[in-house]
């Protein structure tokens, strides 16, 4: 029996304010609630910030409302996510901790979907986000996996790129590759190869409320109708790449229907017996359940398992998300990835006697063991000129050839003075360090991250080397110094002064 469509023209098309987009959905909710939509949207939408387990003390939410005077509210669906009224202090951005990585600003309902994967510590799962840039959700999920396992974040816009990297430098992630390709080539590169498949996918960014990540503008039906069909590539791609048993969540920043229930319900129908939606209702403390008809046509009986995050709900911006199991093979269409080994860049990995005696000389000059470290994240120290790189284990072994635009994080080069270790690695690690370290005072630390050299010849005599590794009162890591005349060099990177 031939389905009923939605005729696509039939759905609301956004104009150019948070209230007049509201009118589009009248029909979707009852009077009680679109009144309650009306006033939310009408308040301005407050920052809420991710905290990054990977470099901030576990009391960072109290330390951070005690210094600065925030007033701090939990997400009810993030255990690491906070709202944040400022009002009356600095912003959310101008903060140190910001600044060091220790925290994510992102809008609260982005924080849902890496919290519907169920992740256990028994495993090392390989996840495939396709549409990462700019990298919010993949730091969630690299937090959520404890660092076990790889996570590929691919993005297809090349200028996006680069984003994503700093992202990803930032947080201290080191159990990452990323990628640079479209992401309908997954599906048949990689068939039935991903434990996990996280899919945020380009949207129309109709969310009723403006924030710096989801601006809200202006949309036709063309462009949405465009959108919906790249979303259903893409969506059918990250299932075809999953191994039977793996989840895929599918999120958008919008509440266009088209984009949504219509694209999960097309999916349904296209994988029929090979996938399951799964009820992710469980994810909240109470139910946000998704459109189950339209325009008096339904849709799939089990839609209202997906999320429908009506800003009125949380006091957030609209959001749709959902969670799919495949169940079954869905054939085995496949066609060889693009072979591109590391070693053809100049790449090598270290081999095992040389790992052992760098690692035995990073002991000797920073007090940190290193091979301890690289047992523990399952990662390998790999070289190119000057600089050394720690490699996720699974990657060499799992994907050895796939083109990658960056890998891992920098551990730091070799110099003329000594190695230098990056800041990347120091701003998460050198808190354990135990060797050359310096602690600054208040007024030393504020200097330095203004970018200023610092005057502390007691300190430097009583360590050595040409080195050494910078914290604050509080221990957090500020950076590295060369030692010059007597004097600490700033190297902090520019875009963090």
């Amino acid at each position: 029996m031939k389905r009923k469509r939605v005729r696509q023209t039939d759905l609301p098309s956004p104009q150019s304010t948070p209230q007049e987009n509201a009118e589009a959905y009248r029909s979707m909710l009852d009077a009680h609630e679109f009144a309650r939509l009306l006033q939310e949207v009408e308040q301005p939408l407050l920052p809420a910030l991710r905290i990054n387990p990977l470099k901030a003390p576990a009391d960072l939410p109290q330390r951070l409302a005690e210094k600065y005077g925030w007033r701090i509210e939990s997400i009810p669906f993030c255990s690491q996510g906070f709202r944040v009224d400022c009002r009356g202090g600095i912003e959310v951005s101008a903060a140190l901790e910001h600044r060091l990585g220790m925290y994510y600003i992102q809008e609260a309902a982005s924080m849902l979907p890496a919290e519907l994967f169920t992740f256990t510590a028994e495993t090392s799962p390989l996840v495939l986000d396709m549409a990462a840039s700019p990298g919010g959700k993949t730091t969630h999920l690299i937090s959520r996996l404890g660092e076990t396992g790889l996570v590929i974040a691919n993005d297809a816009s090349q200028g996006r790129i680069q984003a994503l990297r700093i992202v990803l430098q930032q947080w201290g992630a080191v159990n990452v590759g990323i990628t640079h390709f479209p992401g309908e080539r997954f599906g048949d590169w990689s068939n039935g190869v991903f434990d996990k498949g996280p899919l945020d996918a380009p949207g129309s960014m109709q969310g009723l409320r403006t924030a710096d990540s989801h601006p809200v503008r202006p949309v036709t039906a063309k462009e949405s109708q465009q959108l919906s069909r790249r979303q259903r590539s893409l969506l059918a791609s990250a299932i075809r790449a999953l191994r039977v048993g793996g989840e895929v969540v599918y999120s958008t920043c919008t509440l266009l229907p088209r984009e949504n229930e219509l694209v999960i319900d097309a999916a349904l129908h296209d994988f029929a017996g090979s996938i399951e939606l799964m009820d992710a209702q469980q994810a909240l403390p109470e139910a946000a359940p998704g459109l189950t008809t339209l325009d008096g046509v339904a849709l799939h009986p089990e839609m209202q398992r997906t999320i429908r995050l009506w800003p009125h709900r949380f006091q957030t911006a609209g959001f749709f998300v959902s969670l799919l199991r495949k169940t079954a093979e869905v054939g085995n269409s496949a066609s060889p990835p693009p072979y591109h080994p590391m070693e053809d860049a100049g790449f090598r990995q270290l081999t095992a006697a040389g790992e052992r005696d760098f690692c035995d000389a990073f002991m000797v000059a920073f007090g940190f063991d290193l091979s301890k470290s690289l047992t523990h994240y399952r990662l390998v120290l790999v070289q190119r000129h000057e600089k050394i790189y720690l490699f996720p284990a699974m990657l060499i072994e799992r994907f050895h050839g796939l083109p990658l635009s960056s890998a891992g994080l920098l551990l730091g080069e070799e110099t003329p003075d000594g190695f230098l270790p990056s800041h990347e690695w120091t701003s998460r690690f050198s808190s354990q360090c135990t060797k050359n370290i310096i602690q600054l005072d208040d007024e030393d630390s504020a200097a330095w991250m203004s970018g200023a050299d610092i005057s502390n010849r007691a300190a430097i005599e009583q360590t050595s080397g040409s080195f050494r590794l910078l914290l604050n009162p509080e221990r957090y890591p500020l950076g590295r110094a060369k030692v010059t005349a007597g004097v600490l060099k700033n190297l902090l990177p520019r875009r963090l002064v």
